[in-house]
């Protein structure tokens, strides 16, 4: 550790801090050169480099002391942290708008982690958005409670209802996604995280599917924001990752937490995030782009009985999400995303599995955030933990699919669905 590196802030926080050089710039920007270069050795490198190491020490014992005991900001052993996965920390809590963040080994993680750190546990209650990834799902309504918690899963969309149970209730966590897991409802972000500080909740916001091209929910009351990093902001694939931003008087908390339970992310790992995320904003583009060119080419199809996609006038929340997410710069045009939901007409689950066998191109896999385009069937996959009445009252029907819209050339992702789609008939 360089010399300019020591403060005399807890290393907890200090170190995850946001990349104050950057704050003010531009998230193209942001991408590039936040986290980078925050620390001087002999020289400087231009890329942040690998830290495989699992413990650190001083040229004295007093040194190493200092860090055990946060006199000074330092490393002492890689489950608290690296370097390297400092160097993503430091990005992210600046593309986030966020004064600190951690990152951990998985998107499910960062849930658990934002979970316990808001205080969820005994005798506690969450309140979720019941339309949220599955996994999320059976966390909160299947293993909090085995830790004497309790739990609440309801549609975010209706707020008058929302708001007569959080006042009635009064949860010690609300939970929630912006654009929902699978069936891309848009919550009213800036309406729900208001409402539920007003009953002394804590909110946590998934910005998975969103991310901070689109939204930043710190900016707007949220107490903490969770990521799968392998999704998005990675973007390529290739890494396992999460990540909890919030303000610094929460991160103490987490940072406990995460050492204890030991899900860690790993300094490989992180620098694999950490190349991904210098294209984010690039890749976004072409992302929304081309999600809104997909989702009207099947809108206007004649074997598709309804698509979901937040950037079509049909979608419910439409001018919900046109006053969340549409505010560009000038000339620039509105972003909505790359997630869409869309419905085969008369379908079930053989004729499901001869589309899925059908594709070329697109990819029949159970993730999404790619630079390739995914298509998954959530109610054998993503959601199969739940039984038929559970998908049935959050939308999921047998024809229902989840795709997350690529980088590749929009014609070229026509043709495939077009042909995938007259092949299962």
């Amino acid at each position: 550790m360089s010399e300019k590196a020591y403060t005399d802030q807890p290393m907890h926080s200090e170190n995850r801090r946001a990349d104050t050089r950057y704050i003010e710039k531009d998230l193209a920007t942001q991408c590039l050169h936040a986290g980078e270069r925050w620390e001087k050795g002999e020289f400087w490198t231009s890329s942040t480099p690998i830290h495989n190491s699992t413990t650190y020490f001083y040229d004295s014992a007093q040194e190493l002391d200092d860090r055990v005991y946060d006199r000074k900001a330092g490393y002492v052993y890689s489950r608290a942290g690296s370097p390297t996965s400092t160097a993503l920390e430091r990005a992210l809590s600046t593309l986030e708008g966020a004064e600190v963040t951690h990152v951990c080994s998985s998107g499910m993680a960062a849930s658990h982690l934002a979970l316990l750190t808001a205080g969820a546990g005994r005798d506690e209650l969450i309140l979720c958005s019941s339309d949220v990834y599955g996994s999320v799902y059976t966390m909160v309504e299947s293993i909090f409670p085995h830790l004497g918690g309790r739990s609440i899963l309801m549609d975010f969309t209706d707020l008058d209802k929302l708001e007569h149970v959080i006042k009635r209730e009064r949860p010690k966590v609300v939970y929630f996604e912006v654009v929902t897991n699978p069936m891309t409802k848009v919550i009213d972000a800036p309406a729900v995280i208001d409402m539920a500080h007003r009953y002394g909740a804590t909110v946590i916001v998934d910005n998975t599917f969103t991310t901070p091209y689109l939204l930043k929910p710190i900016q707007i009351g949220a107490d903490f924001v969770s990521h799968s990093v392998s999704k998005f902001l990675a973007g390529h694939g290739d890494v396992l990752a999460g990540s909890v931003s919030c303000y610094r008087e929460g991160f103490d908390r987490l940072h406990d937490i995460l050492i204890q339970v030991g899900c860690t992310l790993g300094p490989n790992q992180a620098w694999l995030a950490l190349r991904g995320l210098k294209t984010f904003s690039l890749r976004m583009e072409r992302h929304c782009a081309n999600a809104l060119a997909v989702a009207k080419f099947l809108e206007s199809h004649p074997l598709i009985h309804e698509v979901r996609y937040i950037g079509l006038p049909s979608h419910p929340q439409h001018e919900t999400a046109r006053r969340i997410f549409g505010a560009r710069p000038e000339g620039e045009p509105a972003r909505y995303g790359a997630m869409l939901n869309f419905e085969i007409a008369d379908c079930d689950k053989d004729k499901a599995f001869r589309f899925l066998d059908s594709l070329n191109l697109i990819l029949p896999a159970t993730t999404l955030g790619d630079i390739y385009s995914l298509i998954v069937y959530p109610a054998r996959t993503t959601h199969h933990q739940l039984g038929q009445e559970e998908l049935a009252s959050i939308g999921i029907s047998p024809g229902t699919f989840r795709m997350s819209v690529g980088i590749e050339h929009i014609e070229d992702l026509k043709e495939d669905l077009d042909q995938a789609l007259k092949a299962c008939q």
